[in-house]
């Protein structure tokens, strides 16, 4: 369990691009529907499922870290689960005491399997780890509880035990639905088919308030971070709306796309320079952000073969950017170059990778910018194909290549 310490600094991560946000700003809407829901579940004692969707990069682990800094801050006790918690009652136990030492009757130590033990942090419950299950560990309590559940999406790709799929239903619904007996609260973000998942466990309806999709910043946050940035970690001196109207101009409002460009490359930058935003650094600046991005891309189509990326391209080449289009229309276009077997699988691998997101029953690829990105650079028109074999007698003559990279 966490502490509600909100004064101390938000820890560093491994990774450069996940985690709490440095500077976070906006999801206005999306904190105040999540904070009523607090306030709600304490007064009816009881909780529910709020559910944030969103494609890769649009920030959700970070807005999940900001939900939980208010959640401590209003005296629940928080902790992360994975997927397996839902029904393991170890994996449940563990994610409760935030992998630190727990107190145990005559001492403090590890569980053990037949521990009863009671939580750091005041959790109020004490249970056998060996005879609790899932649902009586969460009802046992009488804190309020904030489950965060990021990555949600497996919960539908991972093959539950059949033995186990009962228990995942029962403990969801329980939760959903407000019936242990005291505030719990989930709090899962995923990717796009994340609600898909969860009704494929039997939570189909969610609260108007309680489900949130996640798109591209407003251009105001989107602003106020890369003011951020320069000034609070770059330390730029003088106005410095000109590098913000440029960088703005490539990030689409996509956090990831944002760390592209300011952490480290402006950073860096202004720091070499003294503070200086001069043309030349910020052409420096812009480079490094767009070959970020471009990486951001490639990771995002691996495992994709270049001819499934073109029949992706092609789908979407006459689509304007950031509009959405029928998944017939997808799916016939790919059936055309792969075969309706094959493009069936190939719309499901790339919208459960983030590749395509719903909206309102219609599917778009969520980043203008990677659209325009894998359109101009897979679109079969744009792709120099090999010419006619020649005879044999030219075998040895040079040969001027095919460039089939599509980068």
């Amino acid at each position: 369990m966490r502490k509600p310490e909100s004064s101390i600094p938000k820890p560093l991560t491994a990774a450069f691009d996940r985690g709490p946000a440095r500077h976070f700003h906006g999801r206005t809407r999306i904190l105040h529907n999540f904070k009523e829901l607090l306030e709600r579940a304490i007064q009816a004692k009881d909780g529910t499922t709020f559910l944030v969707q969103g494609a890769p990069g649009a920030g959700k682990t970070a807005l999940l870290s900001e939900c939980e800094k208010y959640a401590l801050e209003s005296g629940w006790g928080v902790a992360s689960i994975p997927p397996h918690a839902l029904w393991d009652p170890g994996a449940l136990l563990h994610g409760l005491g935030g992998g630190k030492r727990l107190r145990i009757a005559g001492g403090s130590g590890k569980v053990g399997f037949d521990a009863v033990v009671k939580v750091e942090a005041e959790l109020d419950f004490a249970v056998n780890q060996q005879n609790r299950t899932v649902l009586e560990i969460l009802e046992e309590g009488k804190k309020p509880l904030l489950l965060m559940l990021d990555e949600a999406q497996v919960l539908g790709m991972i093959d539950i035990p059949s033995s186990d799929r009962w228990v995942v239903t029962s403990v969801l619904n329980s939760i959903h639905n407000g019936g242990l007996g005291r505030p719990v609260i989930l709090l899962a973000a995923g990717l796009g088919m994340t609600l898909k998942s969860f009704e494929s466990l039997g939570v189909s309806r969610f609260s108007r308030k309680c489900f949130m999709q996640l798109g591209a910043l407003s251009n105001e946050a989107e602003r106020a971070v890369i003011r951020d940035w320069l000034t609070k970690d770059g330390g730029a001196k003088g106005d410095p709306n000109v590098w913000i109207d440029a960088i703005s101009q490539e990030t689409s409002g996509w956090p990831h796309h944002i760390l592209s460009y300011v952490d480290p490359a402006a950073v860096d930058q202004l720091k070499a320079d003294g503070g200086s935003m001069t043309t030349d650094g910020l052409n420096a600046v812009l480079e490094v952000g767009r070959e970020g991005c471009k990486a951001y891309y490639r990771e995002r189509l691996y495992g994709f073969p270049e001819e499934e990326r073109q029949s992706l391209a092609k789908a979407f080449a006459n689509v304007s950017l950031g509009e959405s289009t029928t998944r017939s229309a997808i799916v016939s276009t790919l059936t055309q170059d792969i075969g309706s077997d094959k493009a069936e699988d190939l719309f499901n691998r790339a919208w459960n990778k983030g590749l395509l997101d719903e909206r309102d029953g219609r599917y778009v690829i969520p980043i203008p910018s990677m659209q325009d990105w894998l359109v101009t650079n897979y679109t079969r028109e744009k792709i120099k194909f090999p010419q006619e074999p020649q005879p044999i007698r030219n075998l040895n003559k040079p040969n001027p290549g095919t460039d089939l990279s599509g980068r």
